[in-house]
């Protein structure tokens, strides 16, 4: 006796196929949909324009005694800062002294100086120095002023200030 075999069982195994092969169309599907949505936005993948690089400008002639820029370089791995003023004066003059205050809301936190001789500077007409200070120990993270006084040997005196917010 032969069994027979009805159409509909012999379509069930062709049926979960398709119901298979459904399924995970439709997770690829959701999944690339969701995928696609967490990636970041069109509008910050648009080419960025790339500057061209600014020339630092170069100071002027030198006239007198004066700061041309302050900076200051950390101490790495320490909340200590050196302070540093550059700039000009005649070239009669043979040292500058340079006495830096800082101060945090009008409240002196830190006093020291430094000292430089001038190099010539034919090309500015005078000469010019870079005064740098020992190690100071600073708070970080706060607006801080640093003012300078600065004296050359032949008694002319200038100031310059600059506001830094020391890094951590």
């Amino acid at each position: 006796m032969e069994k027979e075999t009805s159409p509909e069982v012999m379509e069930s195994p062709s049926m979960m196929t398709y119901v298979i092969g459904a399924v995970l169309v439709v997770a690829v599907v959701a999944g690339a949909w969701y995928f696609r949505s967490k990636s970041p936005s069109t509008a910050s993948m648009e080419p960025v324009a790339q500057q061209a690089p600014v020339a630092t400008p170069t100071p002027g002639p030198i006239t007198g005694l004066a700061c041309d820029k302050q900076y200051y370089n950390q101490k790495v791995g320490f909340t200590q800062y050196y302070l540093s003023a550059e700039g000009g004066d005649l070239t009669t003059a043979k040292t500058v002294s340079c006495d830096f205050t800082v101060k945090v809301k009008d409240k002196v936190v830190a006093s020291t100086s430094g000292e430089s001789p001038l190099s010539d500077a034919p090309q500015r007409n005078g000469a010019t120095f870079k005064c740098t200070t020992k190690a100071v120990e600073l708070t970080p993270n706060i607006p801080t002023v640093v003012n300078v006084a600065l004296k050359d040997d032949l008694g002319k005196t200038s100031t310059c200030a600059a506001t830094f917010t020391f890094p951590q």
